[in-house]
């Protein structure tokens, strides 16, 4: 079998045999793209996926006169969400219920991420909105945040203050796959998109108990936390979040309660992109997608982890990833650079949650678990800083057939960050 993977900027083919393929992973069929979002917003403003619609929402909170200040939290530049394409029609339905234009703050969801330059916050909330209405980018580490009370898991939910004391919270988002809180979108635009540093890395620090990891939902407890953030102490009363295709089309929109709404288009997310496969194989080629998805392995290491589900035990992945700019991240390539083994770097971020080093911590844990080859721009030095050792595509057939013999079975993955291979025990969980 002859298949060509996206790399870098380019394209690597590879000559594997049919008779070592198990299969190719690709999604599953996709839905087929909106035509006018805007309408389909105003269609989940009136007629949600779940619960009341906004109208209904607006006259139960005492009308729109009641209304002193409405929020809507919007994803920053760091999510390709079209939040320039949602915002119209909200505020367009908003205008209808009467609520005034000067009421209306648009906050953009930062979390730990620096605040956007005006250039760029106009490009994510759209010119004419920027130039109409009141925003603000949420700054994490601001003396004004809000302690709006303590956990179950004692964490402190300190939120940005336009958030906490609005009278209507509404919000745009998308639903992704995430690392360790399973899945984005809905509860995750107020935890942590508006919330404080201190919460956030305390919510992010529990990314190594189990249960907790990509696309799972059930037993995880960091996205527990988030969730009961949102439902005790900041709620959410009304959310507009899209499901894109590979091509980033948005292909559904779902509308309505914070929970319900997001968990029906978490539900159409899985059914577009989790492969199902009935065991892992002796190995994987994967390749992060091409550019810009394999720029550094801070961003193209997704790939890594959403495959290594597809590996056996003492396995072997080969990953493709140009990584033209390298590590990527500056606490990454620092915790690399000491050169310890996988098992020091666990036992050193399992002392003391630092985030950046989190990604060398699942390389680590690959390490710990197969064999990583590594198809890159990269060294061989720096590759080995990464647990990985680097070879040339045209040696990736022997490779494999040195370390699992001739006879090994492969998963062919083309869009590893895509992709989320499913085994049957964890479909439960998702």
């Amino acid at each position: 079998m002859n298949v060509s993977l996206k790399y870098g900027r380019g394209e690597v083919t590879l000559d594997i045999p049919d008779e070592n393929v198990k299969g190719v992973l690709e999604p599953a069929a996709s839905l087929p793209p909106i035509d006018d979002l805007g309408a389909a917003v105003k269609g989940v403003l009136s007629n949600p996926t779940a619960g009341p619609s906004l109208e209904a929402i607006v006259k139960e909170r005492g009308g729109a006169e009641k209304l002193r200040s409405v929020v809507i939290i919007v994803n920053d530049m760091t999510r390709s969400t079209p939040s320039d394409l949602v915002l119209p029609a909200m505020l367009e339905e908003l205008k209808r219920l009467g609520v005034r234009q000067e009421a209306i703050t648009i906050v953009v969801a930062t979390g730990t991420h620096r605040p956007m330059t005006d250039a760029e916050t106009s490009k994510t909330v759209g010119e004419a909105v920027f130039k109409s209405y009141r925003v603000e980018n949420h700054n994490c580490d601001s003396p004004d945040l809000v302690d709006m009370g303590t956990l179950s898991t004692g964490n402190r939910m300190i939120v940005n203050r336009t958030v906490a004391e609005a009278d209507l919270r509404l919000s745009v988002g998308e639903v992704l796959l995430h690392y360790y809180a399973g899945f984005a979108g809905g509860r995750k635009s107020v935890f942590p998109g508006v919330s404080a540093r201190d919460t956030i890395m305390r919510n992010h620090a529990q990314m190594t108990m189990p249960g907790v990891g990509i696309g799972l939902l059930e037993g995880n407890r960091l996205y527990a936390e988030t969730d009961e953030a949102v439902e005790k102490f900041c709620p959410l009363h009304f959310i507009v979040n899209l499901v894109c295709d590979t091509h980033k089309r948005v292909v559904r929109v779902v509308g309505g309660h914070f929970r319900d709404a997001w968990l029906e288009g978490v539900k159409t997310f899985r059914e577009m992109n989790f492969v199902k496969i009935d065991a892992p194989a002796d190995a994987v080629i994967a390749s992060a997608g091409g550019f810009p998805k394999d720029i550094n392995m801070y961003q193209a290491h997704k790939g890594i982890y959403m495959a290594s589900r597809a590996v056996r035990h003492d396995g072997a992945m080969v990953f493709l990833a140009a990584l033209e700019e390298g590590f990527g991240h500056k606490v990454f390539a620092e915790w690399a650079e000491r050169g310890w083994t996988p098992s020091k770097v666990r036992e050193e971020f399992e002392k003391k949650f630092t985030f950046g080093a989190h990604k060398l911590y699942y390389l680590a844990d690959h390490a710990l678990n197969f064999k990583m080859y590594l198809v890159s721009e990269m060294n061989q030095e720096q590759s080995r800083l990464m647990f990985c050792e680097k070879i040339a595509p045209g040696a990736v057939l022997q490779t494999l057939k040195a370390k699992l013999g001739n006879a090994f079975q492969v998963y062919i993955i083309p869009q590893g960050g895509i992709v989320l291979p499913t085994l049957p025990t964890l479909e439960g969980s998702c």
